[in-house]
């Protein structure tokens, strides 16, 4: 199995959410290494990258992992039964928008991982924020004062005139530390980036020593 993977400066990387941020979350604290895994297995769009990473997480030096994904209203009922079934501690949080759910969990075994990536990977897909954490929780959530980019048209007393709306919403914060590894699941799910202190992230001969058996990776290019 071969896993194309980019490497990524983090002085390139705009932490803080908006209009031209890079992620849809803040990032606080440093990290040395990103990492981006597509999920173009053998250069195919399979579900090979859900072995990929479920057998990545088998060890049990990983655990616990903690996640924080923002979903909808509707997916609530699906996502409990599944957390229930499999006893997933979780507890949800109010979203970012009025048809959203944050909700926190926090995954002690393979199994139960194997059993929730297809949610997280399939949250992300949907364009949904999907998070997970080895071994810490740095996860939070903290209400901002949010800005449209675009202007829009409103009028009082017969004269109209452009205005940015303005709005209060949870933001999703990670606070890395120097023992930090999280993975997020990218646009589309086409790709999973991992942000991390971890020296095995540091190149591609060091990451390749803590992947599965027969996993190769390989890189098309080095960023200029």
């Amino acid at each position: 199995m071969k896993v194309e993977i980019s490497y990524y400066p983090p002085e390139k990387i705009i932490t803080v959410p908006g209009p031209e941020a890079n992620y849809p979350f803040e990032i606080n604290g440093e990290f040395q290494y990103i990492v981006d895994f597509s999920c173009y297995i053998d250069g195919d769009y399979t579900n090979e990258h859900e072995e990929f990473f479920c057998n990545w997480m088998e060890s049990p030096n990983y655990y616990p992992i903690y996640s924080l994904a923002e979903i909808y209203d509707f997916q609530q009922a699906e996502y409990e039964d599944m957390f229930k079934m499999q006893n997933i501690e979780f507890n949800y949080m109010k979203g970012s928008r009025k048809d959203t759910f944050f909700v926190k969990a926090i995954i002690r075994s393979p199994k139960q991982f194997k059993e929730y990536y297809p949610y997280l990977h399939g949250n992300g897909s949907m364009l949904n924020l999907s998070l997970w954490s080895l071994k810490q929780d740095v996860f939070r959530l903290e209400e901002r004062e949010n800005e449209s980019p675009n202007p829009v048209k409103r009028t009082k007393n017969n004269r109209t005139r452009l205005v940015n709306l303005k709005w209060i919403a949870n933001t999703p914060i990670a606070t890395l530390t120097k023992n930090s590894t999280m993975f997020w699941v990218g646009y589309d799910g086409d790709y999973i980036t991992a942000f991390s202190n971890d020296e095995h992230f540091s190149t591609i001969d060091s990451l390749q020593k803590i992947m599965p058996e027969k996993v190769e990776l390989v890189t098309d290019y080095e960023w200029e």
